[in-house]
């Protein structure tokens, strides 16, 4: 046994350190339910939530003129008795399970079959497909895979016609077998050349089935009739998720007014009846628990302002640099780094990544998160600094100018690209391009080389 002396550098982080930072990078919306939850637990907060009288008045402004605008409209269709009631109440459209349900009740099926369909109706989703596949149901519903194809033919024989299919191959089948033409080439086009389809490569195609250009081009055409999302014709009755932005940039007539989303936010204070209790309370544990309750409520109300403090500041940097982003929209955007806004606001770039987590800003041109301003840097043959967002919208505008029946190929944009001064790679072309959802040469070719 020996006694040995060493040195080591260690990182210590106080609980108020964890609980700053947790704060910084809270959006709006989950600093509101941080200090909801902190009321309750501590009394000495006050907790009061924000009433925007002008909003609210602005609200029953919009209300009263279209409560007018509808009076007047009755008015003028008074003399029409058939005139249908528009009012504003609950959203009464149909959805695709509702329309298959009713069909199914329609069937009069035995008890347990129909219990079946409704498992099948009610998993599939929105775009009209079965989200489950049979082995599943089966073993959900204890019944043999069997039964749950009955009941799964039954569903598919609904309207929409391809409603219940488990693949795009199945859908457009079963559109394909409900028609009057039996065009035996589309269902071996749909079992064997899907993809191929998707990339116009009708000569391939008519190659492998021994068929002219002018027939597989006929069945495609048929083809592209059917509906690959039989279920996106009805309403979708899921609650739409709505984007409440921190931060609002507004245009004066020389700068840009930077304006922390505040109006929802509650008005936190420390309750002054437990100031009172410390001077003319002598019980010593009372008054230990009050002054860490009081210590606790100020630190968090400087944690926010801080928070508050940070965010203005990150966002008159980014402004700073993306002037011509608000001036003129998304092609002006500028490459930028998370260090380069944390020399500039003198902090570490880890505090500006927390600063801006899950926050978004709204300007003239839209609502953006603030991770949307931090694009990388693409270098062009004058040493200008491009981002993906620039080039992106410089080959949207090559393509749209193309000839389409001789659309160019990665490697030609490649080189249009470098004629703008924008040096990237045939590779990098393919990469952009498929992440715009455009197609390839064969898919942009519309006019047929038979």
């Amino acid at each position: 046994m020996d006694l040995i002396l060493n040195t080591s550098q260690k990182l210590l982080i106080s609980q108020k350190m964890i609980q700053s930072s947790e704060i910084l990078q809270m959006s709006s919306l989950e600093l509101i339910d941080y200090v909801n939850e902190l009321s309750v637990e501590n009394p000495v907060l006050d907790y009061e939530e924000s009433f925007d009288e002008d909003a609210f008045e602005l609200v029953r402004k919009k209300l009263t003129y279209i409560s007018d605008h509808e009076k007047q409209t009755n008015d003028y269709n008074a003399e029409d008795k058939d005139a249908p009631d528009w009012i504003f109440g609950e959203n009464t459209e149909e959805t695709l399970s509702m329309y298959l349900l009713e069909q199914a009740r329609a069937l009069s099926q035995p008890n347990d079959l129909y219990s079946i369909i409704k498992y099948i109706i009610l998993n599939i989703d929105k775009n009209g497909y079965l989200k489950e596949d049979l082995p599943e149901i089966a073993t959900t519903l204890n019944i043999n895979i069997s039964k749950a194809k009955k009941a799964l033919d039954i569903v598919q024989e609904f309207e929409p016609l391809g409603v219940g299919s488990r693949s795009l191959k199945e859908c457009l089948l079963i559109q394909l077998n409900a028609l009057d033409t039996n065009c035996n080439v589309c269902k071996k086009i749909v079992e064997n050349h899907l993809e191929r389809v998707g990339k116009n490569q009708i000569h391939i195609i008519a190659k492998s089935l021994k068929i002219s250009q002018d027939e597989a081009f006929s069945a495609i055409q048929l083809i592209r009739t059917l509906n690959p999302k039989p279920g996106n014709s009805f309403n979708d009755l899921t609650t739409p998720e709505f984007i409440i932005p921190d931060v609002i940039i507004h245009k004066t007539q020389d700068e840009y007014e930077i304006i922390l989303n505040n109006k929802f936010f509650p008005n936190i204070s420390i309750n002054p009846y437990y100031k009172n209790i410390m001077d003319i309370n002598d019980n010593h544990q009372t008054k230990e628990y009050i002054a860490n309750k009081i210590k606790q409520a100020q630190w968090i109300m400087a944690c926010i302002n801080k928070r508050n403090s940070t965010l203005t500041k990150t966002i008159e940097a980014i402004v700073s640099v993306q002037k011509d982003f608000f001036a003129h929209g998304a092609a002006h955007i500028k490459p930028l780094n998370l260090e380069d806004i944390g020399k500039t606001i003198n902090v570490h770039e880890s505090t500006v990544s927390r600063t801006i987590r899950q926050k978004y800003l709204q300007c003239c041109h839209g609502v953006f998160p603030l991770s949307y301003f931090f694009q990388s840097n693409v270098l062009s043959n004058e040493k200008k600094g491009s981002t993906a967002t620039n080039i992106k919208d410089i080959i949207k505008d090559i393509i749209k100018n193309e000839d389409i029946s001789s659309p160019l190929s990665d490697r030609e944009i490649s080189e249009e690209l470098e004629k703008r001064d924008v040096c990237i790679s045939r590779r990098t072309v393919t990469k952009y391009r498929e992440s715009m959802e455009i197609p390839g040469i064969s898919g942009r070719k519309t006019k047929r080389d038979v």
